[in-house]
C-alpha cells in the first residue's frame, strides 16, 4: 500500500510546493461533480466521486489532467489576478517617475555598487550576504511596519517615491494593494508583504545611502537576501511550485521563489539561470 501512494504522489505539486489557486478549482469541479451525481439520485457515485477527489488533491494536487500544464496560461490569458505574476512589483517598478526617465534607468551596478560601499552587503565568494548590523536594522524597520494599515504604508510610500509618483490603496480579488502611477501613467502594485519589505528597507538605508532613486532601486535586490517573512518573521524557504499566473517555457523548469510557508506570499522570483 505504501509503494503505491509513493507512486500516485506528486510532492511537486502538494505541501508547501501546493498551487492553492489550482487546488480550490479542481476541489470545485469534484463538489460539481457529486452534486450533480446526486442530484440524479446516483448517491453512492457521487460519494465514491467524492471521495476519490479528495484524495487525488490530497495526494497529488489535483483531479483534472494536466492541470499545472494548462491552469498557469489559463490564468495568465484571462489576467484573473495580478498579484500571480512571476515577479512582484517593486518600490523601483514605476516607469517615468524620475528626470533620469524612471527608477529603472539606475543600473544594478550602480546599486550594487552603493550598497558595497555602505556596507550594507558584504561579498562572500561568488554570494553577497547582508552586514549583520544592516540586517538587524532592516528588520527593526520592517517589525515597525508590518502592523501598519494600507492607507499609513501609502502615505510612507508617497515620501519614499520620486516626487512625480502618485501612491494610493486599490483592490480586487478581495485583495488590498498599493498602486504607484508614475508621471507616464505606468503602474505597479505593492503587494503588502513587498511594501513593508522595501519600505522597511528604504528607511534603514536612509543613514547609510544618499541617493533615494539608489534608496528605492535596492529594495528589489534586497528582498532576495530575506531569510524571515516581513509580516511574521518565520523562516522563509525556496520552492520551485507554480501557480496560476506564471508561464513557464516548455522545456524549461519553474523560476525558484523565496516563499513564506505561513503567510503563503512569495517575496521573491529569482533568475531561472540561477
Amino acid at each position: 500500500m505504501t509503494s503505491l501512494l509513493e507512486r500516485i504522489r506528486r510532492p511537486e505539486y502538494t505541501g508547501s510546493n501546493r498551487c492553492w489557486p489550482c487546488t480550490i478549482t479542481n476541489g470545485a469541479l469534484v463538489a460539481v461533480a457529486a452534486t450533480a451525481l446526486a442530484l440524479i439520485r446516483r448517491r453512492r457515485l457521487a460519494a465514491a466521486v467524492g471521495i476519490a477527489g479528495i484524495a487525488s488533491i490530497g495526494l497529488r494536487g489535483y483531479v483534472v489532467p494536466y492541470t499545472p500544464r494548462f491552469a498557469p496560461q489559463l490564468a495568465a490569458v484571462l489576467s484573473l489576478d495580478p498579484h500571480d505574476a512571476d515577479e512582484p512589483g517593486s518600490l523601483s517598478g514605476v516607469p517615468g517617475s524620475d528626470e533620469a526617465g524612471g527608477d529603472d534607468a539606475v543600473s544594478g551596478e550602480a546599486v550594487l555598487a552603493a550598497l558595497v560601499e555602505a556596507d550594507v552587503v558584504v561579498p562572500d565568494g561568488e554570494e553577497l550576504r547582508l552586514e549583520p548590523a544592516f540586517r538587524s536594522a532592516w528588520r527593526d524597520e520592517m517589525r515597525s511596519l508590518r502592523d501598519d494599515d494600507l492607507e499609513a504604508l501609502a502615505r510612507l510610500a508617497d515620501r519614499h517615491t520620486a516626487p512625480e509618483t502618485d501612491v494610493w490603496v486599490g483592490s480586487s480579488f478581495g485583495r488590498s494593494y498599493l498602486v504607484l502611477q508614475g508621471e507616464g501613467g505606468g503602474i505597479v502594485t505593492l503587494r503588502r508583504e513587498i511594501a513593508v519589505a522595501e519600505l522597511g528597507a528604504a528607511r534603514a538605508l536612509e543613514s547609510r545611502v544618499d541617493d533615494p532613486a539608489i534608496r528605492r532601486a535596492a529594495g528589489r535586490p534586497l528582498r532576495s537576501l530575506l531569510e524571515t517573512c516581513p509580516l511574521c518573521e518565520e523562516s522563509l524557504e525556496i520552492t520551485q511550485a507554480t501557480c496560476c499566473g506564471e508561464v513557464t517555457p516548455i522545456g524549461s523548469l519553474p523560476s525558484e521563489k523565496l516563499y513564506c510557508p505561513d503567510c503563503n506570499v512569495r517575496l521573491f522570483t529569482f533568475d531561472r539561470e540561477r
